[in-house]
């Protein structure tokens, strides 16, 4: 068979057009909200310029759209498309852009980090974080909607491992290059640098078509044979949401709603929320002294790398082993690992101890969270992977943070006894194990004995 030239190459037929774009995507996703939740945050609380109330509306005004807007986006690219140009790649495109745009926008104000400008700069920077996830959100709901609709269920686990790696390369280079410029030349410079970034991935989608027959741009000539996406029919609301009552009317795809509200309150997501999550930078660096370069640099690198290596560990070992029975065993090493930590306070003054928990931990909560997207996307209904998918993601999001919100309040209560508040987490995490269970016994398209089906694919 002959290569296929560089202009007819589609995500469809190729797997490394399909992957490459999902992962280059997911790396413009983890850019921003590292910057903001990580890098920005550590050097305002190196400087005791914020305390965790404040990092947790901030980290609301940008999960806001993740839980909420997603039950309208959803819908909305399954029921609006331009069909000639793929189902989803112009809405990603028309995210991506966004993203770009309200980030050049967002550099009229003033530097936050220069004194006296953070009380007035705070409520500022929330806004931007607020309408740059609108577009976030739009370009995470078309991606996994792309992803649902393109990648065979025997290699969700392993795909999702790629996709969740580059986002955790995106976390990298926000926490450790941004976080640098941030720390150096101020905050400005930093969106500076973002940029081209975020522009030069916006390229991928503009000249990778999604399908065979699609067009790239509204000026190109006709094509000879007809678009597989010009074939999909549009679906009405109502059959979007008569379609999605019965996807979820019962079985593993119900339990699946409660599995993904509770996946994350305890602890675990590794991106800044949760009810442990949140309270990382308060207990490294206020509780335990470390400075502000030694919390990024172990954050942005070890900690980065290790989420970099559970995700894609995961994605191999769900692909051997079966998603359920990955997410059963790894939910039970993680929650006893953070049991553990807990009742190991006494250890927690020693930086190397608390390093070394640390990355571990990250690494079981990684492989954990691979299959945790994998086993929702199996459960999904291809017709409805803006809408249903969305609902999960949406769930899971609001129950990271519900943790985040509570975190103060809980830690407060337990008189800032960190420890303890480990200790709660870990139980939260041990009750994921309830409506799991539920889904391994109800669940139909049995993922735990997915073989590889050897289908050939142009590469």
């Amino acid at each position: 068979m002959p290569k296929l030239g560089i202009m007819a190459v589609n995500m469809q037929e190729s797997k490394r057009a399909r992957l490459g774009t999902l992962c280059a995507l997911y790396f413009a996703q983890g850019v921003p909200w590292a910057f903001i939740t990580v890098a920005f945050v550590a050097v305002l609380v190196d400087a005791d310029s914020i305390n965790d109330e404040q990092v947790a509306a901030l980290t609301l005004a940008g999960t806001l759209p993740w839980m909420f807007g997603k039950l309208v986006l959803g819908p909305l690219i399954d029921r609006v498309r331009f069909p000639a140009y793929g189902l989803r790649r112009p809405w990603i495109i028309i995210a991506q852009l966004g993203m770009i745009i309200t980030m050049a926008i967002f550099m009229a104000i003033d530097d936050p980090l220069i004194d006296g400008n953070l009380d007035d700069g705070l409520s500022s920077i929330m806004i931007f974080f607020l309408i740059h996830n609108i577009f976030a959100t739009l370009q995470d709901v078309s991606s996994d909607a792309l992803a649902v609709d393109l990648i065979p269920e025997e290699d969700l686990a392993r795909a999702n491992g790629f996709m969740f790696a580059s986002k955790g390369f995106g976390f990298m280079f926000s926490t450790i290059v941004l976080g640098n410029i941030l720390s150096e030349s101020g905050f400005q410079a930093a969106l500076m640098v973002q940029l081209p970034v975020l522009a030069a991935i916006m390229l991928v989608p503009i000249f990778l078509r999604e399908r065979p027959g699609d067009r790239r741009f509204p000026w190109d000539a006709a094509p000879s044979e007809t678009s597989s996406s010009a074939e999909s029919d549009t679906m009405s609301l109502g059959e979007i949401v008569s379609g999605l009552r019965s996807a979820l009317s019962g079985g593993a795809a119900a339990w699946a709603l409660m599995f993904a509200v509770m996946m994350w309150i305890g602890g675990g997501m590794g991106a800044g929320m949760g009810l442990i999550d949140i309270q990382f930078p308060f207990l490294f660096i206020d509780d335990l002294g470390w400075s502000e370069e030694e919390y990024r640099v172990l954050k942005g690198g070890l900690i980065t790398l290790a989420t970099l290596l559970g995700v894609l560990t995961g994605g191999e070992l769900g692909r051997r082993f079966g998603i359920q029975t990955v997410l059963w065993w790894g939910i039970i090493v993680g929650a006893s690992l953070t049991m553990l930590w807990s009742l190991g306070r006494s250890q927690w003054g020693d930086s190397g101890v608390m390093t070394l928990v640390w990355i571990v931990w990250t690494f079981i909560w990684g492989i954990v969270g691979n299959n945790v997207v994998a086993l929702l996307m199996s459960l999904t209904e291809s017709d409805l992977g803006g809408t249903q998918f969305s609902l999960y993601m949406t769930l899971i999001n609001v129950g990271a943070l519900s943790g985040t919100l509570l975190s103060p309040s809980i830690l407060e209560a337990l008189g800032g006894n960190y420890p303890n508040l480990f200790l709660i987490g870990a139980v939260l995490q041990f009750c994921l194990l309830i409506p799991l269970s539920k889904i391994r016994g109800a669940s139909t398209s049995a993922p735990n004995s997915m073989m590889l089906s050897g289908a050939s694919e142009s590469e």
